[in-house]
Protein backbone atom coordinates (compact mmCIF):
# COMPACT_ATOMS: atom_id res chain seq x y z
CA UNK A 1 0.00 0.00 0.00
CA UNK A 2 1.50 3.09 -1.13
CA UNK A 3 1.47 6.71 1.17
CA UNK A 4 -1.64 8.31 1.54
CA UNK A 5 -1.67 11.78 0.42
CA UNK A 6 -4.67 14.74 -1.07
CA UNK A 7 -4.42 13.29 -4.45
CA UNK A 8 -4.83 9.64 -3.53
CA UNK A 9 -7.60 10.07 -1.53
CA UNK A 10 -9.74 12.08 -4.52
CA UNK A 11 -8.15 10.00 -7.11
CA UNK A 12 -10.03 7.16 -4.62
CA UNK A 13 -13.01 9.13 -4.18
CA UNK A 14 -13.77 9.71 -7.65
CA UNK A 15 -13.22 6.30 -8.70
CA UNK A 16 -15.78 5.29 -6.20
CA UNK A 17 -18.14 7.78 -6.63
CA UNK A 18 -20.02 6.37 -9.17
CA UNK A 19 -20.94 3.51 -7.50
CA UNK A 20 -21.70 4.96 -4.10
CA UNK A 21 -24.46 6.81 -6.73
CA UNK A 22 -25.52 3.38 -8.00
CA UNK A 23 -25.72 2.23 -4.96
CA UNK A 24 -27.78 5.17 -3.05
CA UNK A 25 -30.11 5.36 -6.86
CA UNK A 26 -31.03 1.38 -6.11
CA UNK A 27 -31.41 2.08 -2.55
CA UNK A 28 -33.38 4.94 -3.51
CA UNK A 29 -35.48 2.63 -6.39
CA UNK A 30 -36.26 -0.35 -3.64
CA UNK A 31 -37.75 1.57 -0.92
CA UNK A 32 -40.33 3.72 -3.28
CA UNK A 33 -40.54 0.56 -5.01
CA UNK A 34 -41.25 -0.70 -1.57
CA UNK A 35 -43.52 1.76 -0.26
CA UNK A 36 -45.60 1.87 -3.38
CA UNK A 37 -46.15 -1.77 -3.55
CA UNK A 38 -47.42 -0.95 0.04
CA UNK A 39 -49.92 1.36 -0.68
CA UNK A 40 -50.89 -1.27 -3.92
CA UNK A 41 -51.27 -4.46 -1.21
CA UNK A 42 -52.84 -1.81 1.53
CA UNK A 43 -55.79 -0.68 -1.88
CA UNK A 44 -56.33 -4.26 -2.48
CA UNK A 45 -56.71 -5.33 1.34
CA UNK A 46 -59.25 -2.81 1.40
CA UNK A 47 -60.61 -3.55 -2.07
CA UNK A 48 -61.14 -7.29 -0.75
CA UNK A 49 -62.47 -6.40 2.15
CA UNK A 50 -65.27 -4.43 1.00
CA UNK A 51 -66.20 -7.00 -1.58
CA UNK A 52 -66.38 -9.82 1.84
CA UNK A 53 -68.50 -7.29 3.78
CA UNK A 54 -71.08 -7.07 0.79
CA UNK A 55 -71.21 -10.39 -0.15
CA UNK A 56 -71.18 -11.52 3.65
CA UNK A 57 -74.33 -13.43 5.37
CA UNK A 58 -75.36 -10.39 7.18
CA UNK A 59 -75.19 -7.99 4.62
CA UNK A 60 -76.77 -10.09 2.06
CA UNK A 61 -79.57 -11.18 4.49
CA UNK A 62 -80.21 -7.26 5.63
CA UNK A 63 -80.46 -7.01 1.90
CA UNK A 64 -83.12 -9.21 1.56
CA UNK A 65 -84.70 -8.16 4.39
CA UNK A 66 -85.00 -4.65 3.30
CA UNK A 67 -86.10 -5.82 -0.29
CA UNK A 68 -88.99 -7.65 1.29
CA UNK A 69 -89.95 -4.25 3.56
CA UNK A 70 -89.78 -2.17 0.71
CA UNK A 71 -92.02 -4.12 -1.63
CA UNK A 72 -94.15 -4.53 1.38
CA UNK A 73 -94.30 -0.68 2.09
CA UNK A 74 -94.99 -0.01 -1.93
CA UNK A 75 -97.88 -1.93 -1.96
CA UNK A 76 -99.34 -0.42 0.97
CA UNK A 77 -98.76 2.75 -0.36
CA UNK A 78 -100.21 1.82 -3.93
CA UNK A 79 -103.86 0.65 -1.91
CA UNK A 80 -103.81 4.03 -0.30
CA UNK A 81 -103.28 5.67 -3.50
CA UNK A 82 -106.36 3.49 -4.72
CA UNK A 83 -108.23 5.08 -1.73
CA UNK A 84 -107.14 8.50 -1.59
CA UNK A 85 -109.27 10.93 -1.64
CA UNK A 86 -108.02 14.18 -3.38
CA UNK A 87 -104.79 15.00 -6.07
CA UNK A 88 -102.60 16.51 -3.69
CA UNK A 89 -102.78 13.33 -1.86
CA UNK A 90 -102.07 11.27 -4.45
CA UNK A 91 -99.20 13.33 -5.67
CA UNK A 92 -97.67 12.92 -2.26
CA UNK A 93 -98.45 9.54 -1.97
CA UNK A 94 -97.03 8.82 -5.96
CA UNK A 95 -94.21 10.53 -4.58
CA UNK A 96 -93.25 8.42 -1.75
CA UNK A 97 -94.05 5.27 -3.53
CA UNK A 98 -91.41 6.34 -5.89
CA UNK A 99 -88.83 6.80 -3.09
CA UNK A 100 -89.68 3.11 -1.75
CA UNK A 101 -89.44 1.51 -4.56
CA UNK A 102 -86.35 3.50 -5.54
CA UNK A 103 -84.62 1.65 -2.46
CA UNK A 104 -85.96 -1.50 -2.97
CA UNK A 105 -84.61 -1.35 -5.95
CA UNK A 106 -81.21 -0.28 -5.36
CA UNK A 107 -80.77 -2.80 -2.61
CA UNK A 108 -82.04 -5.58 -4.84
CA UNK A 109 -79.38 -4.55 -7.56
CA UNK A 110 -76.42 -5.56 -4.66
CA UNK A 111 -77.88 -9.32 -3.71
CA UNK A 112 -75.01 -11.74 -4.78
CA UNK A 113 -75.88 -13.39 -7.75
CA UNK A 114 -74.32 -16.26 -6.05
CA UNK A 115 -77.40 -16.50 -3.62
CA UNK A 116 -80.34 -14.07 -5.27
CA UNK A 117 -83.25 -13.05 -4.36
CA UNK A 118 -86.25 -15.16 -4.06
CA UNK A 119 -88.95 -15.72 -6.91
CA UNK A 120 -91.40 -13.39 -6.16
CA UNK A 121 -88.98 -10.35 -4.99
CA UNK A 122 -86.78 -11.21 -8.14
CA UNK A 123 -89.64 -10.83 -10.30
CA UNK A 124 -90.89 -7.60 -9.02
CA UNK A 125 -87.16 -6.21 -9.03
CA UNK A 126 -87.27 -7.61 -13.04
CA UNK A 127 -90.47 -5.36 -14.03
CA UNK A 128 -90.09 -2.24 -11.74
CA UNK A 129 -85.96 -1.86 -11.37
CA UNK A 130 -82.95 -1.24 -14.26
CA UNK A 131 -79.51 -1.29 -13.18
CA UNK A 132 -80.31 -0.43 -9.51
CA UNK A 133 -82.92 2.23 -10.09
CA UNK A 134 -86.85 2.51 -11.04
CA UNK A 135 -87.19 1.46 -14.85
CA UNK A 136 -89.14 4.56 -16.28
CA UNK A 137 -91.31 1.37 -17.67
CA UNK A 138 -92.69 0.30 -14.28
CA UNK A 139 -95.52 1.64 -12.33
CA UNK A 140 -93.90 3.05 -9.91
CA UNK A 141 -91.63 5.59 -11.63
CA UNK A 142 -91.94 9.32 -11.06
CA UNK A 143 -89.67 10.94 -12.48
CA UNK A 144 -87.29 13.32 -9.78
CA UNK A 145 -87.55 10.23 -7.47
CA UNK A 146 -84.39 8.41 -8.69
Amino acid sequence: MGEVTPGTVMSSFWRWSGVAVLVVAVIVAIVLGGWQAGWWFSNQNVNRQAEQTQNGYSNQTTLRQQVTANIATADSITTQIAEAGNAGQVAALKAQRAAVAATACMDASEVSSADPLPAGQQQWATVNCSNGVVSPSSSLYQAGNQ
